[in-house]
């Protein structure tokens, strides 16, 4: 039973392998191809590949990538400059009263992160103008933080739970203040709910589209999501150009990734535990 059990798992593992790899590698096949082979044989293996499109492409690319990255890592840095602290207040609320506010107020935030994004346009777009940040990369990172921040606040307070009691007595015994048990204690035990909540925020916040794309009333600052948008028009699609921009576009999403996949499996593992 156990020798099926596992030729089961490895069967269904491969199967995953599959599904993944093969979307990943026509998305590389059909952007090595020209506009005349996708449109005379767009589902063909057999062509000579061409870099002419990447080539094309890398110019528009470069500058919505560093659109992409300047949005990503301002709402990660901000997201979590606010979301730890936040995170750290609700959980160690010391009165059951407190304790009851804080379980409402989460319960709210839940709800609130399952209204439909579109509804948030409008009156965001009314507050940006008013205060002169439409066109702005602020304004998006401004909106992209209120969008993401009470979500990091759910993810980043079962890490700050998860501290034993004693070492906050520890601290506590030492004579550390406040700030300093928050920024020797509670900063370097939550490292990989840090590395995993930040890891999901840079990854939501590069491809956002809804209010990069309405904020950003600019096309020559649209970010990756606005240009892989533009390969789509009324009579046609670019698949080849659309295709290498994904590719291209994925690229800053891997290094990050390969960077944090240590710190992210532990604390996806931690936050699965506990």
């Amino acid at each position: 039973m156990i020798g099926i059990g596992k030729r089961l798992g490895q069967v269904v593992a491969f199967g995953l392998l599959v599904v993944y790899l093969v979307p990943l590698a026509w998305i590389i096949v059909t952007s090595l191809k020209s506009d005349e082979q996708v449109l005379g044989a767009p589902n063909s293996i057999s062509f000579t590949p061409t870099l002419s499109v990447l080539r094309d492409v890398f110019g528009d690319a470069s500058s919505a990538i560093w659109t992409s990255t300047r949005i990503a890592t301002a709402t990660t840095l901000i997201v979590l400059a606010i979301g730890l602290p936040a995170a750290y207040a609700v959980a160690r609320i010391p009165t059951p009263g407190w304790r009851r506010v804080v379980t409402a107020a989460m319960a709210v935030l839940m709800v609130l992160q399952m209204v439909p994004q579109p509804m948030s346009v409008i009156p965001l777009f009314s507050l940006l103008a008013r205060w002169g940040l439409v066109g702005t990369i602020t304004g998006v990172v401004l909106a992209d933080v209120a969008l993401l921040l009470p979500f990091a606040i759910l993810l980043l307070r079962p890490f700050v739970m998860s501290i034993p009691e004693v070492l906050y007595e520890a601290f506590d015994v030492d004579g550390a203040n406040a700030v300093q048990r928050f920024r020797y204690l509670v900063i370097p035990m939550v490292a990989n709910g840090l590395a995993t909540v930040g890891s999901i925020v840079f990854i939501l916040s590069w491809g956002e589209f809804i209010y990069a794309t309405t904020f950003l009333t600019e096309q020559s600052k649209l970010p990756v999501s606005g240009l892989l948008a533009r390969q789509t028009n009324l009579y046609s699609v670019s698949w080849n150009r659309m295709m290498a921009l994904a590719m291209l576009t994925s690229l800053p999403l891997v290094v990050v990734f390969v960077f944090a996949q240590k710190r992210l499996v532990q604390g996806l593992s931690a936050g699965a535990v506990k």
